[in-house]
């Protein structure tokens, strides 16, 4: 609740000045900037604070998940991983979208633009922590206790809710009627962070499922652009499009195969699952 009622303050400064992103083609303005940036680390402030406030900081620094609970070299291939899977189902997505007619591929990214998006993700990476330390640190280990694929599709609506505020300006589709973009909004943000929470389990750690959220916007996005010939509309195009939404739909009904024959990714989901129910009793 906290971080719901935090998004839509950060997005005041926008709606008072009549900012609606119309176009695919429009830059994002430093006073919207601004605002996403703040709205970014909501999530993060508001865990860290409730957390610390009743457990201290430094116990909340290991109950949030960033202490890393594998050796590095087994966590550095997590995170690898991790930044795969978008670039994965948008490649999917791109195909069918190819197929379609909705997407024209012209041309590969050169070294310097794959360069700039390097440079921009680790400049970037403090706000997609700010995210994930409350989704994926803070929140999921909680829903998982009312039953994993539960909580993981549960976890992805809200994720989807939380960026109403943004989405309501054209953020992720612009040019597309509120009534289209929102609820096109929750249902891609239901898929993608169900998988980026799945990730999560997978691992026992944070930082895998930052490295797919940076994945997601600071490579999988620019990178449909940068590739594509003509202006492409998220809607029909990109890891944001309903053409990725088989793909991703394919990988939600993966993890919760996995689940159901398996019991879940293994030790790493247990040991989330089991800090939750300590950290979470009266």
């Amino acid at each position: 609740m906290i971080s719901f009622v935090g998004a839509w303050l950060t997005m005041v400064p926008l709606w008072l000045d009549g900012l609606r992103r119309t176009s695919a083609a429009q830059e994002t303005p430093p006073l919207a900037a601004l605002c996403m940036i703040l709205m970014m680390l909501v999530p993060a402030l508001t865990a860290f604070g409730l957390t610390a406030h009743r457990q201290g900081a430094r116990e909340a620094v290991r109950v949030l998940g960033l202490l890393r609970s594998t050796p590095w070299r087994h966590e550095l291939r997590c995170v690898a991983g991790a930044l795969t899977v978008p670039l994965g189902l948008t490649a999917v997505g791109l195909a069918v979208s190819t197929l379609a007619g909705w997407y024209v591929p012209a041309h590969l990214p050169g070294p310097g633009t794959v360069a700039l998006l390097v440079l921009s993700a680790l400049v970037s990476l403090p706000l997609y922590f700010g995210e994930e330390l409350g989704w994926q640190g803070y929140m999921l280990p909680r829903l998982v206790q009312r039953g994993r694929i539960r909580g993981l599709l549960l976890g992805g609506a809200i994720w989807g809710a939380w960026h109403v505020p943004m989405t309501a300006l054209g953020g992720s589709y612009p040019g597309h009627p509120v009534v289209l973009g929102i609820p096109a909004a929750v249902v891609t943000a239901t898929l993608l962070g169900t998988v980026i929470a799945a990730v999560r389990l997978a691992t026992g750690s944070v930082w895998a499922a930052v490295a797919a959220h940076v994945s997601l916007n600071e490579f999988a996005l620019p990178l449909t652009r940068h590739v594509a010939g003509a202006l492409v509309d998220p809607l029909l195009a990109g890891p944001l499009s309903i053409a990725t939404w088989p793909a991703s739909t394919l990988a939600v009904v993966g993890v919760w195969l996995a689940y159901r024959r398996h019991g879940g990714p293994g030790t790493a989901a247990d040991g989330v699952v089991a800090g939750a129910s300590r950290h979470t009793s009266p």
